[in-house]
């Protein structure tokens, strides 16, 4: 519930102090002289006033409630819930209705301003004002904490805090019941990058916990954000034996955790919703669980066990601190002293050290309970390899003769030319990769339905990153960027060109005019009579009328 819905808000029932109780049993000590005693009453009320410092009516109201059942808790101080109302019953109808009104709302207004409203109403009515406090002191005697939740709160994470979450999650066996989670490292890695100078990052950390034993199965630490890939990375060693991997990281220790976990419980995020990884739990016989909304306490192992980790982490040079204020000025990036590959070896560590450790709550110890119970386990004999190309990003592609087309690169292998002409009876191919390496996919065969490795169509072998080749093409493309104004510079002057060479309608016009003029059949040349040729002698004047003058 929002720190605001209580402001100036006295509880409902305040915790009883030592003090409180003290004087409540001196009271009560005093009050059993006056019932117990042989003086007169009112001398002993008297008596009784004087010690306590009170007065006689106050006396006569303690011994009501103390003559009952004559207990110390009779005397403490009573709660706003249980003391008699004295206000009017209309004054309190003004309260109640005011509050429910102005108070109550999803705004969550602040109760200064409806305790002025409430004056107001009241004064309007002629009745007497109540104070602040009074008004303060209702709030807990007509409204629940759960109906101040939900009217003057929208996040619903307020209201789960005042509802009871019984149960907790357990498991009958090592692998009935595992929870994988996802946290930033509480520590910077530093590397220092050819041609770049030093490079500073905090990693994630993925890790799947065993709940029966409280193990730590297997971990994966990634520069990137937790995605698909963090978590195929993380089943793949959860699954399988660790003796090759911590060889290769010179770690002589004992790590014996691995299979196949039964149920396997999750949060919302969306890596844990993509088809790949249902699919690859589907393929190992594993279910998964959700911890949707209300349930979220289950997931209380494995948080807590990240958070042991991280703890581990913290107390060496480049502690990042698990916020502002707890890092407190600490310089971590500059403190930061350990590469990647130092830091994924102490992680290691620190979880081999967690599975020797006594658990303080159940008082077992992680290695000890997995090797007395994980005998009666099935033994599977996964491969690391297949278990995380089952887990991988998938992706369907249509096949074309030039093979298959991923992040503008063309796959090709020979064993996909016989399927080149059946391209269209088979439709779309899965294909997984990893973006650690797209050198190389692998293509689902459609006849062994096993994947195979395809390389690059160029013959290219070189290993490159999915990000760089994507940060590759992005400066690629801001290399060759051009403004909006150079693409529609050379359009322009066509435009223009053919503005200028298009004739106007006047002209047009005119144009169609003298065409059709031109063209058009005449009938004076067909009645026009044909030329006489000219004499030999000249021709004869005409004889003109004489001109008079008047």
């Amino acid at each position: 519930m929002p720190k605001r819905l209580h402001d100036r808000i006295l509880p409902a029932h305040p915790a009883i102090s030592d003090e409180q109780w003290s004087t409540a049993r001196r009271v009560a000590r005093v009050l059993d002289k006056i019932l117990d005693g042989n003086d007169p009453r009112q001398v002993a009320i008297t008596c009784a006033a004087a010690e306590l410092r009170l007065t006689s009516r106050q006396i006569y109201n303690l011994l009501a409630r103390y003559r009952a059942d004559r207990t110390v808790t009779a005397l403490l101080p009573r709660t706003a819930v249980s003391r008699r109302k004295r206000l009017p019953e209309q004054v309190e109808e003004i309260i109640e209705a005011t509050l429910r009104e102005k108070w109550l709302t999803l705004e969550s207004t602040a109760l200064a301003p409806v305790v002025d409203e409430i004056r107001a109403r009241c004064e309007e009515a002629g009745l007497a004002v109540p104070a602040y406090v009074t008004v303060a002191r209702r709030i807990p005697a007509l409204f629940s904490p759960v109906e101040i939740a939900k009217k003057r709160s929208a996040n619903p994470k307020h209201l789960l805090r005042l509802k009871p979450r019984p149960g907790y999650i357990h498991a009958p066996h090592p692998l009935a019941v595992c929870q994988i989670d996802h946290t930033p490292t509480d520590i910077n890695f530093v590397e220092v990058v050819d041609g770049a100078g030093v490079f500073v990052g905090r990693p994630y950390l993925t890790v799947i916990t065993d709940v029966a034993t409280r193990s730590i199965l297997g971990f994966c630490l990634t520069l990137e954000k937790p995605s698909v890939l963090s978590v195929a990375l993380c089943l793949a060693q959860a699954m399988c034996p660790k003796d090759t991997w911590l060889t290769a990281r010179q770690l002589n220790h004992a790590w014996p955790m691995f299979g196949r976990p039964r149920l396997l419980v999750t949060d919302s995020a969306m890596e844990f919703k993509g088809h790949a990884f249902q699919q690859g739990c589907d393929d190992y016989g594993i279910r998964i669980r959700l911890r949707d909304r209300g349930r979220v306490h289950h997931g209380g192992v494995v948080e807590r066990l990240l958070g042991k980790v991280n703890g581990v982490l913290a107390s060496y040079p480049g502690s990042s601190g698990r916020s502002v204020a707890d890092r407190d000025e600490y310089p971590s990036e500059r403190r930061a002293c350990l590469s990647f590959a130092d830091l994924e070896r102490c992680v290691a560590l620190a979880v081999i050290d967690h599975n020797l450790q006594e658990n303080s709550k159940i008082l077992k110890v992680p290695l000890t309970e997995w090797q007395r119970d994980s005998l009666a386990l099935p033994v599977f004999d996964d491969d690391p390899q297949r278990v995380l190309l089952s887990f991988l990003p998938r992706t369907e592609r249509q096949l074309s003769p030039q093979g298959i087309s991923m992040f503008a690169l063309h796959f090709y292998s020979p064993w996909l030319g016989i399927f080149v002409p059946e391209r269209d009876r088979l439709g779309k191919i899965e294909v997984r990769y990893d973006p650690r390496d797209i050198s190389h996919i692998y293509v689902r065969d459609p006849v062994t339905r096993q994947f195979r490795p395809v390389g690059r169509r160029d013959g290219q072998l070189t290993s490159v990153t999915l990000w760089e080749h994507e940060a590759e093409r992005a400066r690629r493309r801001a290399a060759n960027h051009r403004s909006s104004t150079q693409k529609v510079a050379l359009r322009r002057e066509i435009s223009a060109i053919v503005e200028a060479a298009k004739p106007s309608k006047r002209q047009l016009r005119d144009a169609v005019r003298n065409t059709h003029a031109v063209a058009a059949a005449k009938p004076y040349t067909v009645m026009q009579t044909p030329a006489v040729p000219p004499a030999e002698h000249p021709p004869r004047q005409k004889s003109r009328l004489p001109v008079e003058d008047w």
